[in-house]
């Protein structure tokens, strides 16, 4: 008689995470994913293995730095974002290299999970959905109602689920709706952060960023104070909202109304970073848990091979 193999004689899961942010390994996007997907396996009692494929976009696919042969080896593909460097989806450099994903692992390997600039490209890889241009960035911690109670990816998820944003784009719920992909996880203003194909698993789709640390919007804000006083950027940066306690929250707004006068870049040294992250209010982390374990725990059950 035939049975599944026990969780101690399971083998590692083989989890492929492709980096669209670096050529360079090691780099912070990988850190993050592979430290949340490793807390989560380890609560779940998983065991996992990665595999690395630090991406250089505007490389033609077959040289971005992929290992296509053993890419499609996966049980499951974690592809990370990139920042935007082009109004229209069709012309981010890193679109053929999602669309060679989804080429090559089709019906190889059992789930493909994409982030932020990634799900937007797969999305209209799959779909023909196009991204749309917000008026200004979304950064900031929103709450989401869980869509599908009975969903697996959902289960232990409450309404109210914590997500931090970071981004310049979006697809409108109610498209995604007509496509046939289901959202999971929506902020109830035709927003949402989780997304899954028809078959819960296929494909899945994460506008917002759970592998974030709890400082990492405090960080990239720093990051882009830096870039609008060098002139990379034409608008004055916003806070995220809502992120930091009264007391953070208006520490650094004076600082940045004084950085905003006086547009001293020697005053990017003197950033309140200290007390504004003893003030950050939002923790998603055991949330990003939760759903991570339910993707591993749905991965295991589709990678089971019965045993004599």
């Amino acid at each position: 008689m035939s049975h599944t193999r026990h969780d101690s004689e399971r083998r590692a899961l083989r989890i492929g995470l492709v980096d669209l942010m670096s050529a360079v390994p090691n780099r912070p996007a990988q850190k993050m994913f592979r430290s949340a997907v490793e807390s989560a396996a380890t609560e779940s009692g998983l065991p996992i293995s990665f595999e690395y494929h630090a991406v250089d976009p505007n490389c033609a696919p077959e040289h971005c730095g992929i290992d296509w042969r053993r890419l499609v080896a996966a049980d499951a593909l974690l592809v990370t974002g990139s920042e935007p460097t082009r109004l229209d989806i069709e012309s981010e450099p890193a679109l053929a290299v999602v669309r060679r994903i989804i080429e090559d692992t089709a019906d190889r390997v059992p789930s493909t999970l994409f982030s932020c600039q990634s799900a937007h490209a797969a999305l209209y890889v799959l779909h023909g959905l196009r991204r749309r241009r917000l008026a200004d960035k979304f950064t900031g911690v929103a709450e989401h109602r869980v869509s599908v109670p009975d969903h697996a990816l959902t289960a232990g998820m409450s309404d109210g689920t914590p997500v931090p944003h970071s981004r310049w784009n979006s697809v409108p719920a109610t498209e995604l709706h007509r496509a046939g992909v289901v959202p999971l996880l929506e902020t109830g203003d035709d927003d949402w952060h989780l997304a899954a194909s028809p078959d819960g698993l296929r494909h899945l789709f994460c506008q917002g960023h759970p592998e974030y640390r709890r400082d990492t919007l405090l960080r990239e804000y720093q990051r882009d104070l830096r870039r609008h006083l060098a002139g990379e950027t034409e608008e004055f940066p916003r806070l995220p909202e809502p992120y930091l306690d009264a007391t953070a929250r208006e520490l650094v707004l004076r600082y940045t109304e004084k950085l905003r006068e006086q547009r001293d870049t020697g005053l990017l040294a003197s950033f309140p970073a200290e007390a504004a992250t003893e003030g950050i209010l939002a923790d998603w982390q055991s949330d990003t848990r939760s759903f991570l374990g339910n993707w591993l725990r749905a991965v295991a059950r589709s990678t089971a091979r019965p045993t004599m």
